[in-house]
């Protein structure tokens, strides 16, 4: 039995192991068997350094977040592999790529965040696009989000929770939608314009609108661009802010109203409460000037404007 054979068998025996959902197995098995295609041109049995050359193989097409998985399902293997016995853990301690930070975008401030739906407010009233642009923005502000979510959302995900309207999300990570945000009256009255304005019957909640591709589906890139293009129209034109900045500010704006760590991440729907955390972290680093208490040690203090 050659190598690519062996490796494969045990590919699928990891997979069955392995308690992840069916399109996350499929998807662990696609990685491993592409990578077991390389290593089968291999002379001899890989080595920790083939296992390195092939991550820096596909770096040259993949995205960072893309290789970083990779990386991660090829080391769970390895690491399986070992512990059950059929060999050494060659992968152990391999890194994939850093993969940048959403953090590094800033949130808007409370004035801004208000200019920005003003801005859109006053292209609402000028034709359908503009209505659903109004809608687009209002919704990611105050739910806080993701532009992904945003792009799978359907008009029949809007529905009635006892007192609330609410759009149900296919969150990240999931494979149904499962959990949703609630709809403020401004907001559900905002969108519930732009269908009433649309007059179609097409299921996605947000749609393109142009002579060669109405209808369809508004994709992330598109919603992005849009929110790009608005935040350069009231004079915010930086890498630091972009449609994710959005989802920030709904967090900053939250723990500014008063909501705690919990409420906030149920908000965000973070899994893990640290990521949650790192809001808090933000804004305390700007509310502390400890900096300026150390020049006032060293130099004396100063009136600072």
């Amino acid at each position: 039995m050659n190598t690519q054979e062996s490796l494969k068998e045990r590919i699928i025996q990891y997979i069955n192991y392995i308690d992840i959902k069916p399109a996350t197995k499929e998807s662990y098995q696609r990685i491993l068997f592409e990578y077991v295609s390389y290593i089968d041109n291999l002379p001899n049995l890989p080595t920790r350094h083939d296992v390195m050359k092939y991550r820096d193989r596909i770096k040259n097409r993949l995205k960072a977040a893309s290789v970083q998985k990779h990386i991660v399902v090829i080391r769970n293997f390895y690491r399986w592999f070992y512990i059950e016995g059929y060999g050494p853990n060659i992968a152990e301690g391999i890194k994939g790529m850093k993969i940048e930070s959403n953090f590094k975008r800033e949130a808007l401030s409370v004035v801004d965040s208000k200019k920005l739906l003003h801005r859109a407010e006053i292209y609402a009233r000028k034709d359908v696009i503009g209505l659903r642009n109004y809608a687009l923005i209002s919704l990611l502000l105050t739910t806080g989000m993701r532009t992904i979510e945003v792009e799978r959302s359907d008009t029949e995900d809007i529905d009635f929770i006892e007192d609330s309207q609410v759009l149900f999300v296919m969150g990240k990570g999931h494979d149904d939608k499962d959990t949703y945000v609630k709809l403020s009256p401004q907001v559900y009255a905002i969108i519930e314009e732009y269908l009433i304005k649309r007059s179609d019957e097409f299921k996605p909640l947000f749609i393109n609108h142009g002579h060669t591709n109405y209808g369809e589906r508004m994709q992330t890139r598109s919603i992005r661009a849009v929110v790009k293009e608005y935040l350069r129209q009231i004079g915010i034109d930086s890498p630091k802010y972009s449609a994710h900045s959005l989802r920030h500010t709904t967090a900053t704006l939250s723990l500014l109203e008063g909501a705690g760590i919990e409420s906030t991440q149920q908000l965000l729907r973070h899994k893990d409460p640290a990521t949650t955390q790192i809001y808090i972290h933000k804004m305390n680093r700007r509310k502390e000037n400890y900096e300026g208490k150390i020049s006032d040690t060293l130099f004396g203090k100063t009136t600072r404007k």
